[in-house]
């Protein structure tokens, strides 16, 4: 019996993910755990199997995927769980590195709580000269959007059964599935836990402009999830700014958040047509 899952979306397959198969070979778990890799691009299949080398955990049982035919982390992680077979569910993100720890602590911490996220590091994989460019991904806890948390997908566990009840991610958002998916346990009145002993090195996007972009999506997915289904208490809070602390503002905070609002005015411009027309997803509850 295999007594957790660890789910890892593939996009393309980059030098980052050897990394990231050394350290998943290096866990101190000492249970059975199984490591679903979940393909999103097609034909990459070879180029995967040879980045596999580097994983050198004999004892744990590995699957490949294919999830390519949508185009989506959302889906590739869907695609992932759905294979899974396991009671535990452990998700991570292909170009970050494991702690050693990370999945006997994600493990232990499913004992005391239905979901859990874990601390995201930011600075060991810090790009040179854009280490305070974002407030913390995890500052102390899970992070929050408008007063309601939610878990971070690239370090998270659950119960399998409550993933399954929950939905899975949301394939129609552009971004903010996490948010989504959070919001869907809370509504069903699981506590969002925290384990900060599970750590996750987290990567960022380098360079201003992949920022600025990967936070303008960020911000039309927000929209999208306000305008759809709301926060987990009814409201809609429509623009209101989410107010993340920094501990200085410059010039590209000012150009983040920026980002991020010029994402949330274009959706819900765009949410406001497409439900004028009927356009949008009749059911946002079901995305397995």
């Amino acid at each position: 019996m295999i007594d957790v899952s660890v789910v890892m979306p593939v996009g393309s397959v980059e030098p980052e993910l050897e990394a990231q198969f050394v350290a998943l070979s290096n866990q101190t778990f000492d249970g059975s755990w199984e490591l679903v890799l979940s393909l999103n691009t097609p034909g990459a299949r070879a180029d995967l199997e040879r980045a596999l080398q580097a994983f050198s955990a004999d004892a744990v049982d590995v699957s490949i995927i294919d999830s390519s035919a949508v185009r989506s982390a959302s889906h590739a992680r869907n695609a992932g769980a759905a294979a899974a077979k396991a009671e535990r569910l452990a998700f991570c993100d292909s170009d970050d590195i494991a702690d050693p720890k990370w999945l006997a602590v994600m493990f232990a911490a499913l004992d005391n709580h239905r979901v859990v996220g874990g601390f995201l590091e930011e600075e060991r994989l810090a790009v040179a000269g854009q280490e305070n460019w974002r407030p913390p991904a995890t500052p102390g806890g899970n992070p929050s959007f408008l007063g309601h948390d939610f878990l971070v997908s690239a370090n998270m566990a659950i119960w399998t059964e409550e993933f399954h009840a929950a939905g899975g991610f949301d394939e129609s958002l552009l971004r903010g599935e996490d948010i989504a998916f959070s919001w869907a346990l809370i509504r069903r009145h699981i506590e969002l836990g925290f384990a900060a002993d599970a750590i996750m090195h987290y990567r960022h996007r380098k360079g201003l402009w992949p920022m600025m972009k990967q936070h303008y999506l960020y911000g039309r997915g927000m929209s999208q999830i306000l305008a759809r289904i709301g926060t987990p208490d009814g409201g809609s809070a429509t623009l209101r700014p989410n107010g993340q602390r920094v501990e200085k503002m410059s010039s590209v905070h000012f150009l983040r958040r920026g980002s991020i609002a010029v994402g949330r005015v274009v959706g819900l411009v765009v949410e406001t047509v497409q439900s004028r027309r009927g356009a949008l997803p009749s059911d946002t509850t079901s995305h397995g």
